[in-house]
């Protein structure tokens, strides 16, 4: 990619500017304004269950280390994992403050650039990670002390790329990884297809041609395939082959062109429910007895369909579609100029190193995560009572394994977003197709003032 520093100043600081992204122990959460000095931290309930007691004190390990740790994430993950870690190491205080995504960026970048009041650990979403792994300002965990390249065989590989930046420098880890599947209904699938087993299913879903022709039987039924064929999205991303930009010029992968018309065609004939995720409707359909598959990353199990399916219950599934994918996450990096690298470093390997209390949190709060030795550990336990039984960690560890890397770019957040928007006005009619490729370009390079668009 070979973004120098004053295009990648440029980058970031559009992306503060336009960036609206969809949305324990001895420490202290401090929601709001970072780095406010009038702003008192609010002291964070002590969260309690497996994560705490994953983990033993070492005395031999954390003898003699001691300090203050300022963390800023976008979300309170993290602190889940702050007791068990103190209970490793007691004299290290964690104090994480949670800023939301849409401010993040502008919370961050002032600070990155004066190194006033920087913390020592701070968090990147998937939409705009990569704008960070390039940043100059996360260490590179390859020297000492940290050597991290003696433990990405343990780690998804997926997990590791998108951490690291184009000169191979690996900047950034995770303790959660985010794959996806086709979230469907195994009674509807019985009914109609005369199958409810998921590779079954994944087979009648093995291309978008195939999955257009699904939708059209489910249709006859009077059954809409999609919750919204926007959620297709999230599967789309991983079944290109070039990224957005690639030396610096924006690329619009052929898939993607397809993907326009396959949008048209669901919208046209009426194969979803011609709503937007997160609205009303879309969330209501997990209990409806119209609607097929959700097409959403992990995430979309434990925070859509799981609470919701009771009718439903048991009556769940996870298939692949035409390409396994990855979709979302939230990576972390230590300041470069972090006075307290020792902490910090103690801090993340416990996160993103430690199986055990990996493992732990996923029991706890029902998250796929990112070392390969919890997961598979948890996909040898019962499975999800929502999907009819379904190991999910034994459907994502398959998936996992055949993703090797991403397409991800710095400019993804804002690239996609102009993309969505330009797809729903072809898919809806308002522009033709070359009008709405016309609408995208223009949008990006409003954004991107520096990319090269043909």
């Amino acid at each position: 990619m070979g973004m120098n520093m004053k295009k990648w100043l440029s980058a970031m600081l559009i992306g503060t500017m336009l960036i609206a992204l969809i949305g324990c122990g001895n420490s202290t959460v401090n929601e709001g304004t970072a780095g406010g000095d009038d702003q008192q931290p609010v002291e964070q309930e002590e969260e309690t269950g497996s994560v705490e007691e994953s983990q033993q004190p070492e005395g031999s390990e954390a003898e003699g280390l001691s300090g203050e740790l300022n963390i800023w994430s976008s979300g309170e993950e993290l602190g889940r994992f702050v007791s068990g870690f103190n209970q490793v190491y007691p004299d290290i205080k964690v104090n994480i403050t949670v800023i939301p995504n849409a401010d993040f960026l502008a919370k961050l970048t002032p600070v990155m650039s004066s190194g006033q009041g920087a913390p020592d650990i701070f968090t990147g979403e998937s939409d705009y990670v990569k704008y960070l792994v390039e940043s100059p300002f996360w260490e590179d965990l390859r020297g000492e002390p940290y050597n991290i390249e003696q433990y990405t065989d343990g780690i998804w590989p997926y997990v590791v790329s998108v951490g690291t930046d184009s000169a191979g420098a690996i900047k950034a880890l995770s303790w959660q990884a985010s794959p996806g599947s086709v979230l469907y209904r195994r009674d509807l699938a019985q009914q109609v297809f005369g199958t409810s087993d998921p590779e079954a299913v994944g087979a009648l879903l093995a291309s978008n041609d195939k999955m257009l022709e699904a939708a059209a039987t489910l249709k006859e039924n009077g059954i809409a395939m999609f919750a919204s064929w926007q959620d297709i999205l999230n599967m789309q991303f991983s079944n290109r082959q070039t990224a957005w930009v690639e030396e610096d010029k924006l690329i619009i992968d052929e898939s993607m062109l397809d993907f326009m018309d396959m949008a048209k065609t669901i919208y046209e004939s009426g194969y979803d429910l011609n709503v937007d995720p997160w609205s009303p409707e879309w969330s209501a359909a997990v209990e409806s007895d119209n609607t097929f598959c959700y097409v959403l990353p992990s995430w979309g199990y434990q925070f859509v369909v799981k609470p919701a399916a009771n009718v439903t219950m048991g009556q769940w599934g996870l298939a692949q579609g035409p390409v396994p994918y990855v979709k979302g996450g939230t990576w972390f990096g230590i300041y470069k100029d972090s006075p307290q690298k020792e902490a910090a470093w103690k801090f993340m390997e416990y996160v993103a190193l430690n199986a055990e209390a990996q493992q732990s949190y996923a029991v706890e709060y029902g998250e796929y995560v990112s070392l390969k030795e919890a997961d598979q550990a948890l996909a040898a336990a019962e499975g999800e009572e929502v999907l009819g039984g379904q190991n999910l960690f034994e459907f994502y560890n398959d998936q996992m394994g055949k993703i090797e890397s991403d397409l991800m770019t710095p400019y993804d957040g804002q690239i996609n977003n102009a993309f969505l928007a330009a797809v729903k006005v072809y898919a809806n009619g308002t522009m033709d197709k070359d009008a709405a490729l016309a609408q995208f370009k223009n949008d990006v390079a409003t954004q991107y003032p520096d990319l090269i668009i043909e």
